[in-house]
């Protein structure tokens, strides 16, 4: 059957934060990697992609901890400087999304907070996109087979009908295993390769 959509996870399929982060220390004295450890600690993230709590929750306490952790470090300063960063496109994207888009419907299907539409607009690509699923508007994330039921119905077709790109391998095997076609991003031009198997492009 003839594939209907087309769906591209966000993060490090469409946008890559690449050396976005790396000024954390100029600006604050706090290590990169404490930084990551703390606002990805996994309860404290899954939280704001569930939609459990708000992305400014979910930034006041990675402040709180932060604070606790670096008092004597300027935790207001790091956190502006977060707040100023967006990542960045990965090159050749936007333009394999678009002749995806000349051929059939695509959709962004992200595990992300309730910042995900300004995130979108901010990097110029708000209308790129038919259709967004948003993780935490919906509570519940990938690979939880609810959020491909809810992403499949959002679009109106089946599992067969649609392609799936996404970074995280254990999100690729559950879209398999729903009978989603999918292939596990590893860069555009993979990609593109793929489509062209499954005859979007």
């Amino acid at each position: 059957m003839a594939i209907k959509c087309v769906f591209f996870d966000f993060d490090e399929v469409v946008r890559t934060w690449g050396h976005e982060f790396d000024g954390i220390s100029d600006y604050s004295g706090i290590p990169l990697d404490v930084f990551v450890e703390i606002a990805f600690d996994p309860l404290r993230y899954e939280a704001a992609i569930r939609g459990k709590e708000p992305a400014e929750s979910w930034w006041s306490e990675i402040a709180r901890v932060l604070g606790e952790r670096f008092p004597a470090r300027n935790v207001k300063q790091a956190m502006q400087y977060l707040a100023s960063r967006n990542g960045e496109l990965v090159p050749g994207m936007v333009e394999l999304v678009e002749a995806c888009k000349a051929k059939t419907s695509v959709t962004l299907f992200s595990n992300a907070t309730s910042r995900l539409n300004e995130e979108i607009k901010s990097l110029g690509i708000d209308g790129l996109f038919d259709y967004v699923v948003n993780t935490s508007e919906v509570g519940s994330i990938k690979p939880e087979p609810k959020i491909y039921s809810y992403a499949l119905e959002l679009v109106g077709i089946e599992a067969n009908e649609a392609f799936f790109t996404d970074d995280r391998p254990e999100n690729i095997e559950a879209a398999l295993n729903l009978g989603w076609v999918a292939h596990v991003f590893d860069g555009p031009v993979s990609l593109r390769s793929a489509l062209v198997d499954a005859g979007v492009l």
